[in-house]
């Protein structure tokens, strides 16, 4: 455990506060038994027990015996023999005799004596002597206590919020490195998972789920060791008290946490619910906003209202019904508490004889009772808690088992700047958990600084390769290769650091122009984002904006059209200054003038570069070193531009289809 020195030092705080508690509570049983006493002096009261104790080491300590009968004459005659026979009760212990046997309290032998026995003179039995010995009023011993008392409190105070600090420090820790845990383990998920998962469902595990974790392993840990801690040093305070009535107070326990048995199981399985229902609820609120410029196109905001609205009712109800769950527990062992607190105020009237029971003991015996009962009741309530962070734990261990299906190697080799070219060879490859084929034996060769273009239908294969380039996945079968090297055998992201894509739907980032042109390298000047603007063709454009590169381009850059997303996209590009450039669609959906200025930027962006790009508009790849057309998972034809032509294969068919759209628009 990366913190266990500070957890167990909060540990430590936490049980020392617990005692000085539970010390304190002692200051308030000669209180109480002062407060009813109408005498000069106050005398506590030793029971039966306590006098055969102090009896026994007296008589040890002076006169090396254990009974009074043992004494001899010459014994008697050297001591004043009445200061050290303890008087059998009612009578009190009073000042000269208290002082009197304190001496036979400093070290009674262990061998005379049991344990407990001997911890219960040194401790209870002196500490009551001294009582007796001070000779103070009634009322003086109700001023000391309070003294005494008060500067308990404030030494409790200071050590609780140590420990709050040790304790829920640790917690919030764990919580931060558990998130941060989580969203790495996000960047290593199959991509797989983000096609067929719900945005929302993924940032609900991250942020609600670990929300109701970190209110468990923080505060709530905190507060169950602290009660846990209280409970068991007050039991100890209780069985000193009057054991009889404690083992009748624990019979009771059962009785007091039923509703807890009760209801966890409900919450547990009411957590589950309410937490899917608010990922289904972030999903439709996600895809809404993300989406907000196609639902406004259709004119579908009620439908889509309605929608929300239904999933906000179902998760509403269950959040309250999850609640109702949570509070009702604890609500029905306050309940019970007060019951058994009536009857062991009734109780209390049989056990207090005044001697073996007082009336102090009593009301500390009951003072005690009732303060360890909150920390029952809110023990009890951990029960929901505990269960909600169950369900949550379950959730987030799920996403962090997650095994990725691409993995850095054991032993990777060091990157090495590309120098021959890249080469597929015999690659297949199946979705993860489908046994469809989607790339069948494909094999091909790139020398370094040239450009392959992909053509082919939709769903052929053609994006799937690129995939497998930037392994996003691995091959199921074959090799892909640069430089005669296994790209597996490279650290994920040292591979990755030389490959840059352009993709169609190009995603800018909720910034400036310049943030997005220099994204992840905040090294980089804003001399650095406009030189590759103007190679992008994106300077005119940005300068006519009032605030230039520092305009905020919106959510997903819905501030920018389609033309000017793609050439600060190209301008991103040229920054990193990748070796292999895959370029995706990336002018399919451009208008003829934004086309011809982002072909223009992405020639610049070819040069001394090996280059991938896949195309509709087959106009865009007529110069490309070399064409591979793609059918059903497989090359069915390669060449060049000149060569398909003449073949009048698939290549000349979609020419043919490509020039006819164009000639439509």
């Amino acid at each position: 455990m990366q913190y266990r020195s500070r957890f167990f030092t909060g540990l430590g705080i936490a049980f020392l506060v617990a005692l000085l508690n539970g010390v304190s509570l002692t200051a308030f049983y000669p209180l109480f038994d002062a407060l009813g006493d109408q005498g000069e002096r106050f005398y506590i009261q030793l029971s039966k027990h306590e006098r055969k104790l102090l009896q026994k080491a007296v008589l040890i300590h002076f006169y090396k015996v254990e009974l009074p009968e043992q004494l001899t004459g010459q014994q008697l005659s050297d001591r004043d023999w009445k200061l050290y026979l303890i008087p059998e009760v009612p009578e009190k212990i009073r000042e000269e005799q208290s002082k009197a046997v304190l001496d036979a309290l400093k070290d009674p032998p262990a061998s005379r004596f049991s344990a407990i026995d001997r911890f219960h003179l040194i401790t209870i039995v002196k500490w009551k002597l001294k009582i007796n010995e001070s000779g103070y009023s009634p009322r003086m011993v109700i001023f000391t206590a309070l003294t005494v008392v008060f500067p308990i409190y404030l030494l409790r105070l200071v050590f609780h919020l140590v420990s709050v600090r040790l304790i829920a420090g640790t917690g919030y820790m764990a919580i931060r490195d558990l998130r941060r845990d989580l969203y790495s383990r996000l960047h290593e998920l199959p991509l797989n998972n983000f096609y067929k998962e719900k945005t929302g469902y993924l940032m609900s595990r991250i942020i609600h789920d670990v929300e109701l974790v970190a209110a468990v392993i923080s505060s709530n840990m905190r507060d169950a060791i602290t009660n846990i801690f209280f409970i068991l040093t007050h039991v100890l305070l209780l069985v000193y008290l009057n054991y009889k009535l404690l083992f009748i107070s624990m019979l009771t326990v059962p009785i007091i946490l039923s509703p807890v048995s009760l209801f966890s199981r409900k919450i547990n399985k009411s957590t589950r619910r309410s937490q899917d229902l608010l990922a289904e609820l972030s999903g439709v609120l996600q895809e809404d906003i993300s989406g907000v410029r196609t639902v406004r196109s259709f004119a579908v905001e009620d439908w889509m209202t309605s929608k929300f609205r239904a999933k906000n009712e179902r998760y509403t109800w269950r959040s309250f019904k999850e609640l109702f769950y949570i509070r009702m527990g604890p609500n029905l062992v306050e309940l019970m508490s007060s019951l058994v607190t009536i009857g062991i105020i009734a109780l209390g009237a049989y056990f207090i004889d005044g001697v073996n029971f007082t009336g102090g003991e009593f009301f500390a015996f009951l003072l005690t009772l009732l303060f360890i009962i909150r920390p029952i009741i809110q023990l009890s309530g951990m029960f929901g808690k505990i269960a909600q962070a169950e369900a949550a734990g379950e959730r987030i261990f799920e996403l962090l088992d997650s095994k990725p299906d691409v993995v850095d190697p054991p032993a990777p080799r060091p990157l090495q700047k590309m120098t021959q070219g890249i080469e597929f060879r015999d690659v297949e490859f199946a979705y993860p958990g489908t046994d469809k084929k989607v790339l069948n034996g494909v094999s091909f060769s790139v020398k370094a600084g040239q450009t392959v273009a992909l053509v082919g239908e939709s769903g052929s294969g053609k994006s799937t390769m690129m995939d497998l380039m930037a392994r996003f996945f691995d091959p199921t079968a074959g090799q892909i290769l640069i430089d005669g090297v296994d790209i597996r055998e490279s650290r994920i992201h040292d591979h990755r650091s030389r490959i840059g894509i352009v993709q169609q739907e190009v995603f800018l980032f909720h910034g400036t122009i310049r943030e997005n042109i220099t994204y992840g390298r905040p090294g980089y000047t804003v001399k650095d984002a406009e030189r590759a603007a103007r190679l992008a063709s994106a300077h005119d454009f940005i300068e006519r904006f009032p605030e230039g590169y520092e305009t905020v381009v919106g959510e997903r850059g819905v501030m920018l059209s389609g033309g000017q997303r793609q050439r600060i996209s190209i301008a991103r590009a040229l920054l990193y200054n990748p070796e292999i450039l895959i370029l995706d669609e990336a002018t399919s959906a451009l208008d003829t003038e934004s086309e011809q200025l982002v072909q223009k930027a992405l020639d610049r962006l070819f040069r001394n570069r090996t280059t991938f790009v896949i195309a509709h508009r087959l106009s865009t790849i007529e110069k490309a070193d070399l064409i591979l057309v793609v059918s059903g998972g497989s090359i069915v034809d390669r060449g060049t531009h000149a060569d398909l032509m003449q073949r009048e294969g698939l290549y000349a068919r979609l020419q043919q289809i490509s020039r006819e759209a164009m000639q439509d628009r």
